[in-house]
């Protein structure tokens, strides 16, 4: 019998779709894929929030390649120059104050390193985390993640009743934005606590901002209790609400900062990297050999990095992303879709709610060649390219009120 086509473990549901390169060579990066029957395809998947400048961006790519003819690997116990600059470029962006870097791989990655650290810098047990939460899918950080479908297998949470699991873990689950229900779990666990950990946007749970006062009151809670506040920005951080923080869109100066915060996705501008950010009276408490990881902040992903932040500042992408959201709504009040529901969002970051017409709508859309993902089964989300514009915009608008169409007619 023949193997088939796809080797890999079935954890992912195949489309049909095979992506070969870029679309076009534009000089700022090309917004559409092709596919390897040739068909092109508007990217708004882009690796799940990961290729922000688009695909081929030539500056990036050249950057990689002349990193990788010089060094692309090193044990974190060297220095690089590519490390070095990317560590000052981060704190000097990140909404934590006088922060030091750990550098992972990936997101789940950093929020492990989060986990550690709060534990170890607080002698506390107990992490509180939110309804419609994702965080990862190792253990710990699985943990974090909401959704019991996700945990069943593996372990359990301290809120869920007793049974045989591999691993308990002492995260408290509680809704999201409930600032009672987070008032009273610190009334309950207070001395307990070691973090508070909230995505400042949901985006699993369907693109959902966490409001200020939501925000606001738990830098409260945490800074009265002597816990840290842990922000998970790998989705909605690095540029994609318009700022380099989710927490500074958001919130602004109204609130003393995070302690921790840590980033993935968006900083590789499509390379894999990710990095945990923590103030350094909390990151001494990671003596040497308390964390570490073998190819964490190698110069290879250090320059792509360093490439991304470069050419969104040169390109001004900050300001074109956090663009998106409000271009969207104008477009929808000018060709609404009696089909939407609401639309979420902040900036690069769109949710857009169909209701139970989600399931088969993305399969719609890539019929008109527009990629998206579909989260909850009802909200298309949009992760574009930073420097996507109304043109775009409308044409991911276009195929999904032809999409809805269909599915209605």
């Amino acid at each position: 019998m023949a193997p088939p086509e796809d080797l890999r473990w079935p954890t992912y549901r195949p489309t049909g779709i095979t992506l070969e390169a870029a679309a076009d060579e534009h000089p700022n990066g090309s917004l559409y894929v092709r596919a390897e029957d040739g068909r092109r395809y508007l990217d708004a998947v882009t690796g799940i929030g990961c290729a922000v400048l688009g695909h081929g961006h030539p500056a990036w790519a050249k950057a990689v390649a002349d990193q990788a003819a010089r060094l692309a690997s090193a044990s974190g116990t060297y220095a690089t120059a590519p490390r070095r600059a990317l560590e000052r470029a981060l704190v000097e962006r990140t909404a934590v104050p006088d922060a030091r870097v750990f550098f992972a791989n990936s997101g789940t990655e950093a929020t492990e390193a989060a986990v550690k650290l709060a534990l170890r810098a607080t002698g506390r047990s107990i992490v509180v985390a939110f309804d419609g939460a994702f965080h990862g899918r190792t253990l710990g950080a699985l943990g974090l993640t909401a959704s019991p479908a996700y945990r069943a297998p593996y372990l359990r949470c301290m809120d869920e009743p007793p049974d045989d699991r591999f691993a308990e873990v002492k995260v408290l689950h509680l809704p999201f934005g409930d600032e009672a229900a987070l008032t009273r779990a610190f009334e309950t666990h207070g001395d307990r606590i070691a973090m508070v950990v909230v995505e400042p946007v949901q985006g699993e749970a369907g693109i959902r901002p966490a409001s200020p006062s939501f925000l606001i009151r738990a830098r409260e809670l945490t800074r009265r209790a002597g816990a840290l506040l842990g922000t998970d920005e790998v989705q909605c951080g690095f540029g994609r609400t318009g700022h380099w923080s989710a927490w500074t869109a958001i919130v602004g100066d109204r609130a003393d900062p995070p302690d921790v915060t840590w980033l993935a996705k968006a900083l590789g501008g499509g390379f894999p990297i990710g990095a945990c950010l923590a103030r350094a009276d909390l990151a001494a408490a990671m003596t040497p050999g308390s964390h570490g990881s073998t190819f964490g902040g190698n110069p290879l992903a250090c320059a792509a990095a360093l490439a991304t932040i470069e050419i969104i500042e040169r390109e001004g992408l900050l300001a074109s992303a956090g663009a998106q959201f409000d271009t969207l709504r104008a477009i929808a009040a000018e060709h609404p879709i009696e089909a939407v529901r609401e639309i979420r969002g902040a900036g690069a970051m769109i949710g857009i709610d169909v209701g139970e017409r989600g399931a088969a709508i993305g399969a719609a859309m890539r019929a008109r060649g527009v990629l998206v993902t579909v989260c909850h089964r009802t909200t298309v989300r949009l992760l574009l390219p930073y420097r996507a514009g109304r043109d775009e915009l409308a044409t991911i608008w276009r195929a999904l009120g032809d999409g809805l169409a269909d599915a209605d007619g």
